[in-house]
């Protein structure tokens, strides 16, 4: 396995106002091997409301993996939502029968089960959870964006304004290409406010921003709600899906109008193509675009090949001060310079960086290969397909013997911080 790209153990920050998580690589059976850091920092807000997970499921032998795990998580009105999700959202996913199926339409009906299922589990929590400042049960709720890779394909779930980008690269570009594999759920959107309204919710503007109104009980009110019950009309939320946000419930609609259910698709992965995944929250994506995100990954990576191969080339000349760069703390910096320099107060700012590598030798060994090559044969455009179709080709076979029972599995591991 590779060395982590920011750190050599699983150490981070102990608050939250900058935290770190810097995670091992994975390999076969999930097809690829990954290379993982994340990192969130509370910017300028009282309070921080993001929240982001990393995990793998290993092989009843752990000697392999059955998938691995990603989610980001920003949480409104609380964080009591973006943190049930964080610990949960995965396990009501996994454990629907049909995530386990070799069938892609299964796998991604079983993504949007879980997600239901993991809203409608917040209403046996929502009673301990904090009150509003009237009284009023809570209404914390979170985006939610969400990424299993498996048996080389990445099966995506998301709802909210959070994104997930892929970072890719074209044979004849040294400069890595984007793809947003996720759609923001604005209710400005003609198709989210077309929604919303058949659930028998409103929109309405406020300071300039389209919101989905609460239809909240007079305060005052006691006792069952009718059609003849007093309501308010509040301006509420910025964004039309989301897990949590019970108040949205239209008792006579008998449905959310905030609603939990999740875009899904799967993405085949191409280990000659794609370089990267980028999970995070608005806090990067109001100041950053996804072409700027994915170029400031590759920044990093290439900075950190470049201290890989002087360090083993020139082991005597390489800097004891050298740092590998993190690329997740990159890209959160970079965000946060931008609110700065906007003069605005900066969002929480949560970013999860997944860099693709093929199954076979850890990255930093094929950089190594590579180097010798070219200078046994000098050419700029290597093709680093030659190393792959070298690679040891039983991992395909390994992926058809991995189904297993799931009662006989360990269970995940769970890397990010509690």
């Amino acid at each position: 396995m590779d060395e982590p790209i920011a750190s050599p153990n699983l150490s981070a920050d102990v608050s939250w106002k900058n935290r770190t998580s810097r995670l091992p690589t994975m390999n076969p059976t999930i097809g690829v091997n990954l290379r993982v850091t994340g990192h969130c920092n509370q910017g300028g807000r009282k309070y921080m409301e993001d929240a982001f997970v990393v995990a793998y499921q290993q092989s009843e032998d752990q000697k392999n993996l059955e998938y691995a795990y990603f989610g980001i998580f920003d949480g409104h009105g609380g964080r009591e939502a973006a943190l049930f999700a964080k610990e949960h959202l995965m396990d009501f996913i996994v454990n629907q029968r049909n995530f386990w199926s070799n069938n892609d339409e299964l796998i991604l009906k079983a993504i949007k089960d879980g997600f239901v299922a993991a809203h409608h589990a917040m209403w046996k929590e929502v009673g301990g959870w904090p009150k509003t400042m009237s009284g009023l049960p809570s209404t914390s709720g979170t985006t939610a964006s969400v990424a299993f890779i498996k048996q080389g394909k990445m099966y995506v779930g998301h709802v909210g304004d959070s994104r997930i980008v892929l970072g890719y690269q074209e044979a004849d570009r040294k400069s890595w290409s984007c793809q947003t594999l996720t759609r923001d759920h604005k209710p400005e959107s003609p198709a989210e406010k077309a929604r919303i309204y058949s659930a028998g919710g409103r929109v309405m503007r406020k300071a300039g921003v389209e919101r989905v109104v609460w239809r909240r009980p007079r305060l005052g009110h006691t006792g069952p709600v009718r059609r003849s019950t007093p309501f308010d009309h509040i301006p509420f939320l910025a964004v039309a899906r989301s897990l949590g946000d019970l108040w949205s419930y239209n008792y006579l609609a008998g449905e959310f109008v905030v609603s939990p259910e999740p875009d899904v698709s799967v993405v085949p992965l191409d280990m000659r193509r794609h370089r990267c995944i980028l999970l995070a929250s608005d806090g990067l994506w109001n100041m950053l675009s996804p072409w700027e995100a994915v170029r400031i990954a590759q920044e990093a990576e290439l900075q950190n090949e470049s201290l890989i191969l002087e360090s083993a080339l020139h082991p005597s000349m390489a800097s004891s001060k050298a740092v590998i760069c993190n690329p997740s703390k990159l890209l959160v910096d970079r965000a946060l310079s931008k609110w700065m320099s906007f003069g605005m107060r900066a969002d929480n700012t949560s970013v999860v960086t997944v860099l693709l590598d093929p199954p076979g030798p850890p990255r930093s060994e094929v950089l190594l290969r590579q180097q010798v090559l070219q200078k046994l044969r000098p050419r700029d455009d290597l093709d680093g397909s030659l190393l792959l179709d070298n690679l040891d080709k039983s991992y395909a076979r390994k992926l058809q013997d991995c189904i297993q029972d799931r009662r006989t599995l360990p269970k995940p591991i769970v890397l990010t911080p509690a």
